[in-house]
């Protein structure tokens, strides 16, 4: 797995754990590898209960007992989602997330946010905004940094497959919860990701995933190229 540390700042990170595979992962992949007491210090692991399925609950006291056996801190909260006008539920839950995420930087001295986002979200995501004909910035896609606001975001995992992380969690007889809703092909993500990605990779390409990767990385270089003075 291609996992990359260079990205990540020195200070103290939150890391945003769902209890999904891919951040249950993250929180495995760094703070195993240092000294107990190192990770307590420099890691905080961050879950939000946005109370919008009765698996909720459950998917809170999952990542805090992670928490503690990781012997890492744990910062939740459970939180109420109300959408505002003409706002969706998913945009709206973001927005909860966002404004958790600022106010946990702001008051527990956070340089970053690390998240579990994976080459697979980054393929979805190209081929999704190649349905509504999006230019090379949106093409770009998920990026390994960027900010919303205060709050920086780092993705170490950009260079890892959804399968990968999965097996490495089984190695080592780790668990993780899987959202129901994931299974939804009526939302366009799930679609593209249980039938789109599956049916290209079989009749065009097998690598069809990494290729976009490395698409993606090449834009976001030019991107990054035509901002500069």
């Amino acid at each position: 797995m291609k996992i990359n540390r260079s990205i990540l700042p020195s200070g103290r990170i939150g890391l945003a754990v769902s209890g999904g595979a891919d951040s249950v992962a993250l929180a495995f992949l760094l703070t195993k590898g240092g000294k107990k007491k190192n990770a307590a210090k420099r890691f905080v692991i961050l879950h939000v209960d946005h109370g919008l399925r009765t698996e909720s609950k459950e998917e809170y006291r999952f990542v805090r007992n992670l928490a503690k056996r990781l012997g890492i801190p744990f910062k939740g909260t459970h939180a109420h989602v109300d959408r505002a006008r003409g706002e969706s539920l998913e945009m709206a839950a973001r927005r909860v997330r966002l404004a958790f995420f600022a106010d946990c930087t702001q008051k527990l001295g956070l340089e970053a946010i690390a998240t579990g986002h994976h080459m697979d979200d980054v393929a979805e995501t190209f081929l999704m905004r190649i349905r509504r004909a999006s230019g090379p910035e949106g093409l770009a896609g998920i990026k390994e940094t960027s900010s919303v606001g205060s709050v920086r975001f780092v993705r170490p995992l950009l260079g890892c497959r959804d399968q990968e992380l999965k097996d490495y969690l089984r190695k080592y007889g780790e668990e993780w919860r899987e959202d129901a809703s994931n299974g939804d092909i009526s939302i366009e993500r799930n679609k593209v990701r249980h039938k789109v990605v599956p049916y290209l990779e079989k009749v065009l390409d097998p690598k069809l995933v990494e290729h976009i990767f490395k698409i993606s990385g090449l834009l976001n270089a030019a991107s990054t190229f035509r901002k500069q003075p």
